[in-house]
């Protein structure tokens, strides 16, 4: 919870708002669906404009800051919970809604269970596809191993894209869009300087300034063959599809 506490304040400076084609892909999916709940609100990044669609949302979030900012954007049905043992009673919801949170996620299948057990309809998720995300992962694995050196050990957490690429193996949805949207045009060194710790809370800010210039000299300079393009899932599954047996991590 601390962590995205820290984040609070630089999360919505460092992320763009939801790309229209990224919103209507999610629009689509919750086609039919009025109540809906979304886990780890945030912010309300995506809360927010699914209202002003005509969808009536319910966060809930671990970080009492990001919603604390969500409730400063109008948000008002805000509440502190876990996506492991949700706050609210079997079928409170017509759909959940997961948006870039799977990442997080130690174990995806536990709160899929729950998300399912809130909603009488559906579950959505949107997570990125594995393409062009390898680069990334050894960025991150690297990062881990300078930060240890430097007397700051991380927790493990899953690669960006690993968690929703599982998820599709092992339960195919019921729907499914891909949707292309263009990449950040900033540098990765910018990126990651206008995120203090892009997503490695708990650095300090000289340390991870020390380590984001090892890395860049390791690098020998920005890529320039990056795709000017990334493609992310939308994609839902029946909530009964997801209440019975699921794998653990």
């Amino acid at each position: 919870m601390a962590e995205f506490d820290r984040e609070a304040s630089i999360y919505d400076e460092t992320r763009a708002p939801p790309a229209p084609e990224e919103l209507r892909a999610v629009l689509h999916a919750l086609e039919g669906c009025p109540k809906v709940l979304e886990g780890g609100v945030g912010t309300g990044r995506f809360s927010v404009p699914l209202s002003e669609q005509g969808h009536q949302m319910t966060g809930v979030d671990i970080s009492r800051e990001m919603m604390r900012r969500a409730r400063q954007k109008g948000l008002e049905a805000l509440v502190l919970g876990s996506l492991y043992r949700l706050p609210f009673r079997e079928a409170s919801f017509d759909a959940s809604l997961l948006v870039h949170v799977l990442q997080l996620l130690p174990d995806p299948f536990s709160p899929l269970r729950e998300l399912a057990r809130v909603s009488r309809q559906r579950v959505v998720a949107v997570f990125p596809d594995r393409g062009g995300r390898e680069g990334m992962g050894r960025f991150r694995e690297r990062y881990r191993q300078y930060a240890e050196e430097l007397g700051y050990p991380l927790p493990p957490r899953p690669r960006y894209w690993e968690n929703g690429q599982k998820l599709l193996a092992t339960v195919p949805p019921a729907g499914l869009d891909r949707v292309e949207l263009p990449r950040d045009p900033g540098s990765l060194q910018s990126r990651l300087e206008r995120r203090q710790a892009f997503g490695f809370s708990g650095v300090p800010p000289e340390v991870h300034a020390k380590i984001l210039d090892r890395l860049q000299r390791e690098r020998g300079g920005e890529r320039t063959d990056r795709p000017p393009r990334r493609t992310i899932h939308v994609a839902w599954w029946e909530a009964r599809t997801l209440l019975g047996p699921l794998p653990t991590a």
